[in-house]
């Protein structure tokens, strides 16, 4: 598979709410990712009013008029950054509900028929919702016919940015700002620390499929925007200049290639159902550096291919821990 680039992921990703994809998106915490267009634009105090109950928003489909106090929310993609301010939809994406990070928030929160297009329209109908938040843009005409609809695209916002704008579509503005703000400064108290554990080795985020292994840097979720943006670690060479400091999202390599991807440390997850035996029986991962020495730190793939900001919290506690464990560690 040839590399992918932010600028096209978003119209890979446009399936994502119908099928279950690699997840995460095109873009980072701290930088705004590539783009073409209008991103659209929302606040508390910015949305202008349009009648009664109404305002009008900037959406990736031009303006739209969206209830003041949006009540019953449906979103087939998006859903960690609701619920981070404290607003739950009422129908969301199974594989958002299936993170073990929103474990507990989602109660009461129907998933999506993702088998039929049909029935998803049905059951979305019969909750009369007044908002409905997509990322398939193929799907957007449809949803609009049910209630207004805001039609956000992949790749075209940071992780921040996209935070944002999804907390002022239910005018959570100022509660979006405090989580960012307090996520920024739990990613500043221990950078130096981190930064001294690590010292000048690599890291590299690994992750396999059936027969494919998925190498990315820090434009596709898995934690990447922490480590290489936030943190300023370095991947090898091969992650760093393609998919750190370049725009291609991920690559796909072979078992053959792990010398040259492999960092001093490996963050290594294994799609659900996927035989990682291939890779874990193959004597050139098992003579890698970081899996000699221990310094492999599992995921659980399901998590860690969301890039919500409570996804970002729990993998930023997962780093901490992992580094932490090993600062014995010889450089």
């Amino acid at each position: 598979m040839a590399p992918l680039s932010r600028r096209t992921f978003a119209a890979f990703l446009g399936i994502a709410a119908l099928t279950p994809v690699l997840g995460g998106c095109a873009s980072s915490v701290t930088g705004t990712a590539s783009g073409s267009g209008d991103t659209g634009t929302v606040s508390d105090a910015g949305a202008a009013a349009s009648g009664s109950g109404m305002r009008t928003v900037d959406t990736d489909k031009g303006p739209v008029e969206i209830p003041a106090n949006p009540q019953t929310i449906v979103t087939d993609y998006y859903l960690g950054e609701f619920l981070a301010v404290d607003a739950k939809p009422v129908i969301a994406s199974p594989y958002a509900l299936n993170n073990p990070f929103l474990a507990g928030l989602c109660d009461g929160i129907e998933a999506l028929n993702t088998t039929s297009a049909e029935t998803s329209l049905e059951m979305i109908a019969e909750k009369q919702p007044d908002l409905i938040v997509t990322i398939t843009e193929a799907d957007y005409d449809k949803y609009a016919k049910i209630a207004p609809t805001v039609y956000i695209a992949d790749g075209t916002r940071s992780d921040e940015d996209l935070f944002r704008y999804i907390a002022g579509l239910v005018n959570k503005a100022e509660a979006a700002e405090a989580y960012i703000s307090e996520f920024n400064d739990k990613v500043a108290t221990v950078k130096d620390e981190i930064v001294g554990i690590v010292g000048d080795r690599t890291v590299s985020i690994l992750e396999v499929w059936p027969q494919e292994i998925y190498t990315m840097g820090s434009h596709f979720a898995r934690g990447g925007s922490i480590l290489y943006d936030m943190w300023g670690l370095k991947a090898p060479e091969a992650i760093q200049d393609p998919m750190v400091d370049g725009d291609e999202a991920y690559k796909v390599i072979a078992v053959e290639a792990l010398p040259d991807y492999a960092g001093d440390f490996i963050c290594y997850g294994v799609l659900d159902g996927a035989d990682a035996a291939y890779v874990d029986d193959s004597q050139l991962w098992k003579n890698l550096p970081a899996v000699k020495n221990g310094l492999v730190m599992p995921y659980e793939q399901v998590a860690f291919m969301h890039r919500d900001p409570i996804t970002l919290t729990n993998q930023l506690q997962a780093f901490t821990d992992f580094f932490r464990a090993h600062a014995d560690a010889a450089a």
